[in-house]
């Protein structure tokens, strides 16, 4: 193995919330950094990239992961959550096939982090991402789209709202819904793949149920079909496959509705259950410890 690249002299020694900002494809695109408070510059963390749902924002996301930023910076993780644009639409949402064309959230994303990379000591091979129903179908996007860059994703609320015929390479993943989602259906719209969905007007691209995505990601992933439930409590089922050449896994958050297991905010109308017997930011911590891209 290659010894660690050096850290990058820091550009300035911010801790905290910070916003900043960079221009690309002519935009003024913004996002928000949380650095723990114990950074020093001279040992190399981890990142988790948290994308916001539609028409939200970054402190907006961070309250519904359940403050995700603060439970990560005691870990000496770096958070960051980027601002969506609207492209022309009403609400600010994320750039996957079926929803939109432009920006170009995937390479706005890698000019993001290579701005971070230039002013934090970032660890290139434990580049994470995160995110809710919008944010939830980024993340599975960068994920097929990205995987040289990204060593792990957590998809929630949204895992089917990407093709997943579309993935590439191989990529750790640890998906989670509500079973009782009525936003991005758990079981898809009347179990059709991409069948226009009636409150978004037929603009969302559903590809039918998590339970059949998730199996279409062990298949991408590697995996033996079988899988295995474990009750990690009465209401929150975690399934894994076995054999796979990348870690595949999707917790059901039984009764949950389009909510953050765990969390106590919500993001706006009636939601559904919001299961509390797990908090998500903490499975997914335990899970980002143990993965790192080879």
């Amino acid at each position: 193995s290659t010894a660690a690249a050096p850290c990058p002299k820091p550009v300035s020694a911010r801790k905290g919330a910070v916003d900043d900002q960079l221009t690309f494809e002519s935009l003024n695109r913004t996002y928000r950094v949380w650095i723990p408070a114990t950074y020093s510059g001279d040992v190399a963390l981890p990142i988790i990239v948290n994308y916001h749902g539609a028409g939200g924002d970054p402190q907006s996301i961070d309250d519904f992961s359940s403050n995700l930023s603060a439970k990560a910076n005691a870990r000496n993780y770096i958070v960051v959550a980027p601002q969506g644009d609207t492209g022309g639409a009403e609400t600010a949402r994320w750039t996957v096939p079926g929803i939109a064309t432009t920006p170009d959230d995937v390479s706005f994303t890698n000019a993001m982090l290579d701005k971070l990379s230039s002013e934090f000591c970032i660890d290139q091979k434990r580049i994470f991402a995160t995110g809710f129903s919008s944010g939830g179908a980024m993340s599975t996007w960068i994920g097929q789209s990205d995987s040289e860059r990204f060593a792990a994703i957590v998809p929630g609320g949204g895992v089917n709202l990407v093709d997943p015929t579309f993935q590439r390479f191989p990529i750790p993943i640890y998906a989670y819904h509500g079973t009782k989602d009525e936003l991005t259906f758990y079981n898809g719209i009347d179990g059709v793949p991409n069948k226009p969905d009636p409150i978004n007007k037929g603009k969302s691209a559903f590809f039918g149920g998590v339970e059949e995505v998730m199996s279409y990601w062990a298949q991408g992933n590697g995996c033996q079909p079988a899988f295995t439930d474990t009750n990690l409590a009465p209401d929150a089922i975690l399934r894994t496959w076995a054999g796979c050449k990348a870690a595949t896994q999707v917790l059901l958050a039984v009764g949950g509705g389009h909510t953050f297991p765990g969390g106590t905010t919500r993001s706006g109308g009636d939601l559904g259950a919001t299961i509390t017997s797990v908090n998500m930011a903490d499975l997914m911590l335990n899970w980002f410890d143990t993965q790192k891209k080879a």
